[in-house]
């Protein structure tokens, strides 16, 4: 019902309200039509400051709240959604539970969150008897099983590995010769793709622990160390620094401060949501310190 019927109703009928033609209907006339336009202005105002009902540059405004801006060519709807994917974001406080809000939001329910990705970890060293050095595994999990090369770079007899800091230790007992590669992976122990296993003294295989812990290279030295004497000069071997073995190490490990977004490549064509654009809306609302990486899946 609008203004002027009700205003009317409360009239006497002799004041003939009802009459287009009596000066009454007129000024009852005029004065709703100001209630209804003063009406609709105040909810057109209270409907700026709803996401759901806000429009063009209204949404504008609003959107400065949370730092975001229009992608160039966006309609009200799409900005819309994106928006209230932030107003999650800023709630949620970088939270697994208000980033997967954010996503199902921006791209639907196709999406995937790994906290601590696993991925490969890698060290190499060049190394002659007693060497040393130190290495953790860098990891969230407390020990890795790392697979172990030793890659003769001359010929070496018993070589051995040592955690020191753990008292593990594994020893080959056997001769590699220059280019001869001995494999320790899963428990098992191959010197050129063949099983050695029963030339392996020790099969408490040395782990790489969270804690950064030394290690050490160990063979067996036969030739005697020469000393500058005159009378058998010619019958004495001199020690040469030079590295005769590489030893490399890798596992897996589950990567500290870090989590792993995965996007269906299909999901972010249809919501028209460009891969930057989420890298950016995480990067904004994670925790200080936290990686992030983004990663489309799919054909």
């Amino acid at each position: 019902m609008s203004s002027a019927n009700r205003i009317s109703r409360r009239l006497p009928s002799f004041y003939r309200s009802w009459d287009k033609n009596s000066t009454i209907f007129r000024i009852v006339n005029a004065t709703s039509s100001e209630i209804d336009s003063s009406r609709n202005l105040i909810l057109e105002m209270m409907r700026s400051h709803w996401v759901d009902s806000a429009s063009d540059g209204d949404l504008d405004k609003m959107s400065q709240l949370f730092g975001l801006k229009r992608i160039v060519g966006e309609d009200d709807d799409h900005f819309r959604m994106r928006l209230k994917g932030a107003v999650v974001d800023f709630t949620g406080g970088g939270t697994l539970t208000s980033i997967n809000s954010m996503l199902r939001a921006l791209i639907g329910n196709d999406v995937c969150v790994i906290e601590n990705p696993p991925t490969e970890a890698y060290f190499e060293v060049r190394v002659m008897s007693g060497d040393s050095w130190s290495i953790g595994n860098n990891s969230v999990e407390e020990v890795s099983i790392p697979e172990i090369v030793i890659e003769a770079e001359d010929v070496i007899e018993n070589p051995q590995i040592l955690n020191e800091d753990f008292e593990q230790t594994i020893v080959y007992n056997g001769v590699l010769n220059k280019g001869d590669k001995l494999v320790i992976k899963d428990g098992k122990f191959l010197l050129n793709g063949e099983d050695v296993s029963e030339k392996v003294s020790s099969k408490d295989l040395p782990r790489v622990y969270r804690r950064v812990s030394s290690w050490k290279y160990v063979e067996l030295i036969r030739e005697k160390i020469g000393v500058f004497d005159s009378t058998a000069f010619d019958e004495s071997i001199f020690a040469v620094n030079v590295p005769k073995a590489k030893i490399s190490m890798k596992w897996v490990r589950l990567q500290p401060a870090t989590f792993s977004v995965r996007l269906n490549r299909d999901s972010l064509n249809r919501s028209r949501v460009p891969k930057e654009y989420v890298e950016e809306v995480l990067n904004s609302i994670k925790a200080a310190g936290v990686k992030v990486i983004v990663e489309e899946v799919g054909e």
